[in-house]
């Protein structure tokens, strides 16, 4: 199960939520709040997955309060603003839904989470494996973790680039999703829209990198801690 928390400072929309994911198998409310101070003690002492939070509320945005938490769960922001998405995406949010929010959205984005921890507990019981499946194009693909030169991010969209192909896969999850499942001492986020293998790197620069024939981007937001992992491979 997936014990989840609801934020939301409209009654309507909470409710909306609370019927979801009663109607949803996998997910069990933990709690919900219409304020969102209110629900830090909960947060602090109870394991939540999964956090459901509204965006523009009137003491504090949902923007604001997730930074300020020690211990982040995965969110899934939802607000009738669209403007709000990438302060959302920047936060490595599992997903973002504009209100107002179908069941057929929320149980879509759900079945994201559902399938990002259910991979991240194989990952975690194959630890010794080089290797991973993944669904894409309705088939099951075997990558080779050495084989990946880096990721592409196209909002709920991956492309995965490899060595052994021309073509990269396109697979039905976020950058985030891919960024939390891979080691991190191996892989890293440049970009809000890249993830590179630092075995795959041919030569950096201050602004990007080079990996094959590829010029990719190294952004103001992750600069510090790109730089940081290649400063621990200098000779």
């Amino acid at each position: 199960m997936i014990n989840c928390l609801l934020i939301d400072d409209e009654p309507l929309a909470l409710q909306l939520l609370e019927d979801y994911v009663s109607k949803t198998p996998y997910l069990s409310l933990t709690g919900k709040f219409e304020e969102p101070m209110q629900a830090l003690s909960l947060l602090e002492s109870k394991q939540v997955d999964l956090l459901f939070l509204d965006i523009k509320m009137p003491d504090i945005s949902g923007i604001e309060f997730f930074r300020s938490l020690t211990h982040k769960p995965e969110v899934i922001f939802t607000t009738a603003y669209s403007e709000y998405a990438m302060d959302g995406f920047e936060l490595r949010a599992m997903d973002y839904l504009l209100k107002p929010i179908s069941f057929e959205k929320f149980l879509a984005s759900c079945n994201r989470v559902k399938d990002f921890f259910e991979f991240k507990q194989t990952r975690n019981n194959n630890k010794e494996k080089d290797y991973f499946f993944i669904n894409a194009a309705h088939k099951l693909h075997k990558i080779f973790y050495d084989d990946i030169l880096y990721l592409e991010g196209l909002k709920d969209y991956t492309k995965i680039h490899l060595a052994s192909s021309s073509s990269p896969l396109v697979i039905l999850h976020s950058l985030k999703y891919f960024e939390d499942l891979l080691e991190q001492s191996e892989f890293i986020r440049i970009h809000r829209s890249y993830i590179i293998s630092i075995r795959k790197v041919l030569t950096v620069s201050r602004k990007s990198v080079m990996i094959q024939s590829c010029e990719l981007p190294v952004s103001d937001n992750y600069r510090e801690g790109f730089f940081s992992i290649v400063e621990k491979h200098a000779k």
